[in-house]
């Protein structure tokens, strides 16, 4: 059994789009409550009331300090200025990703610039969050547990060698355990640059301990080759310009030829030009991927006819919509290219002021209106 799917539509300047079901939007969305359900406990960066004035401000959830990356909440002694990262990015990722239905270039080449924007990250060395750099000392031995300590270290800590070395990612290593009796985050710290794997940068590349399957990055990958090549199921086509553009697409110069063919649409030369619109409106028309002529593609004649902007994705068909007689006549001249054009019938077709009938004919026609 087939399961039906809701249509959603999307009206664009006066033209309907069906919107494709993008699995983008889903997984954006599954990542989105995913760390904003992972508190600042969890992740353990909550600020030190010891020592951070502004711990109460930190962000209470992943997602606030991701948005906030490098910006707002920085340590007092980071080297990052604080004027780019992550939270450049992420408000407007939001914005689109969510709320958006249907994305046309100028929405794809944002997605771009803000995937690169993120990979960006990971090639630098102040802003990769494997790289946030903790300094401890190169050797110590844990002492004896302190009594009415009013530091948060709980125990003593007797330096072997306190040449300072450097960790990257999270300060919760196996030295902080040891003097403040919390256990180390394995995995979220590292000894050498880009292998560790803490909170942030689970969010964003994805795997690791917090159960986030797919970070932002891979969802962002993934939702640019998607609006690529899903494509529009049909678009209800306003006609805001040339109407005769649409004489190109294959499928219209088909349909036209055999309007032309049917007495029933005709008085002598002249075509029912209403009826004829009609019936085209009532069609759903292939797009393809060829054009008559090969000047233009199907999908830039249609996004030229409905004034629409350029749309990255394949579009599968399109209806006409408020497709009148003018806009019948324009179609029919330029899909048989000449401005003499004879009839099945017999006749020659005669569109006041767009076609020329021979004089013969002419004559032919009175004599048969007399007669009748």
């Amino acid at each position: 059994m087939t399961k039906k799917t809701r249509k959603s539509t999307v009206e664009v300047n006066g033209n309907t789009i069906e919107a494709p079901q993008y699995k983008f939007k889903a997984e954006y969305a599954a990542w989105r409550r995913k760390v904003d359900s992972i508190s600042s406990e969890k992740i353990a960066s909550t600020g030190s009331k010891f020592a951070d004035a502004n711990r109460a401000k930190y962000p209470a959830t992943l997602y606030g300090q991701l948005s906030h990356h490098v910006n707002k909440y920085l340590r007092d002694n980071s080297s990052n200025t604080g004027d780019d990262g992550i939270f450049e990015v992420l408000d407007a990722i939001n914005e689109l990703l969510k709320d958006k239905e249907i994305f046309f270039t100028p929405e794809l080449k944002i997605l771009i610039k803000f995937r690169d924007n993120i990979k960006g990250i990971e090639d630098d060395e102040k802003l990769n969050p494997r790289n946030t750099l903790f300094t401890r000392p190169t050797r110590w031995k844990r002492g004896e547990k302190l009594k009415n300590s009013k530091t948060r270290a709980k125990y003593k800590i007797d330096v072997l060698n306190d040449k300072p070395q450097s960790i990257y990612g999270h300060y919760r290593d196996n030295y902080f355990e040891d003097k403040y009796g919390e256990p180390e985050k394995k995995g979220w710290w590292s000894t050498e640059k880009n292998t560790a794997n803490p909170p942030l940068a689970q969010a964003i590349y994805g795997k690791g301990d917090l159960g986030i399957t797919k970070g932002l990055l891979t969802i962002l990958e993934e939702a640019i080759k998607e609006i690529s090549e899903k494509p529009i199921p049909n678009i209800g086509l306003r006609v805001q310009r040339n109407a005769g553009s649409l004489a190109a697409i294959p499928s219209v110069r088909k349909q036209v030829f055999a309007l032309l063919k049917r007495n029933d649409l005709f008085v002598g030369g002249k075509p029912k030009l209403r009826q004829m619109s009609s019936i085209l409106q009532n069609m759903e028309f292939v797009v393809g991927e060829k054009s008559f002529g090969g000047r233009a593609s199907p999908k830039k004649i249609i996004t030229f006819v409905g004034k629409l902007d350029n749309i990255p994705s394949p579009i599968e068909t399109f209806t006409l919509k408020t497709f009148g007689p003018t806009a019948m006549a324009s179609l029919i001249m330029a899909v048989i290219g000449k401005k003499t054009y004879k009839l099945k019938n017999g006749n020659y077709l005669d569109i006041k002021g767009r076609t020329e009938v021979p004089k013969e004919e002419v004559k032919k026609s009175w004599m048969e209106h007399l007669w009748r």
